[in-house]
């Protein structure tokens, strides 16, 4: 299931956990109750504030129609929505804050298709064009719960933003080689190849990064493939430099492992693969199953028997 966060979409269910679960507010949430939405100078200023001060630290998301007691969701606090509309929101952001902010997303929710009963998820990037100064000519950032001003060397340094690039995992591709297969259900081996793909979300051309994959070293297809750095007990790690930079946006597969299972490894299938990426400004990394990420002629390897 995705975070919180990471959804594309949102329902009257995904804020209803937040009240269930008594989720707290933090550095990358805050709960706005309807009285927060106001056509008054100074509710738009804050609006505003709250908005900029999310893009100039790392993003986030602002929900308006949820009551906060102490910081932690309470209960529902509805909004009108023929009043104060998905587009309302939008001017006053896109009027008030100075840069626009790109790729602000607001989703909409209705209670039972009732506009009278709305609430709004608003979801705020990390900002390239950092920094963004609110209603009032100031600098916002987020501290803990709140939205305060920043100092006026964080001011200095986030116009670095742009210069800085930033990768990420993107994708992990399963190659299916050969398979020994006996009538429908019963399967001898599996050839397989991983493939690493790392994506440049940045402005900025990066020049140097490069991924390190740890492994159970019982499903290598041979004892020790290219890249191979070192064993640390069970795990074999390995280390995939780049060959060259990687631009705005672009996609590179930067790495391929060959693995073997077979009736005596079949098992690691549902073994964790790690993932590390190494790049100019930091270090991302990521966990999947193999398992997980594909199937054979149709069939999950869940159904698969193994002689």
């Amino acid at each position: 299931m995705k975070s919180f966060y990471d959804k594309d979409d949102y329902t009257i269910d995904d804020l209803q956990l937040l009240i269930d679960n008594q989720v707290e507010e933090s550095i990358y949430l805050d709960f706005k109750s309807s009285g927060s939405l106001e056509k008054s100078d100074k509710k738009r200023s804050e609006l505003s504030k709250d908005v900029a001060a999310f893009a100039n630290s790392d993003g986030g998301i602002i929900v308006y129609g949820i009551k906060e007691v102490n910081h932690v969701a309470s209960e529902f606090s509805f909004i009108d929505g023929d009043e104060f509309t998905k587009e309302w929101i939008e001017t006053i952001i896109n009027s008030y804050v100075q840069r626009r902010i790109s790729d602000v997303k607001i989703y909409p929710i209705r209670v039972d298709g009732n506009i009278k009963k709305s609430l709004y998820v608003v979801k705020i990037p990390y900002s390239y064009d950092a920094p963004h100064q609110s209603k009032d000519n100031r600098y916002y950032k987020r501290y803990n719960f709140m939205s305060v001003p920043m100092e006026e060397y964080e001011v200095r340094q986030s116009y670095n933003r742009k210069d800085k690039t930033d990768l990420i995992i993107d994708n992990v591709l399963i190659h299916i080689g050969s398979s020994i297969v006996q009538g429908a259900n019963y399967l001898r081996s599996l050839n397989l190849a991983l493939v690493f793909q790392v994506t440049n979300v940045s402005n900025s051309i990066e020049q140097m990064y490069k991924i390190e994959v740890h492994i159970n070293r019982k499903i290598l297809a041979s004892g020790n493939p290219p890249n191979f750095m070192r064993n640390e007990d069970e795990t074999a790690i390995f280390s995939f430099p780049n060959t060259s930079p990687l631009f705005q946006d672009e996609v590179t597969s930067i790495a391929t492992i060959p693995l073997l299972f077979n009736s005596s490894n079949r098992t690691l299938l549902w073994e964790p693969v790690d993932v590390y990426l190494y790049y100019t400004n930091g270090l991302k990394t990521k966990t999947f199953f193999i398992n997980k990420k594909m199937d054979l002629k149709g069939k999950p390897l869940e159904e698969w028997l193994w002689h």
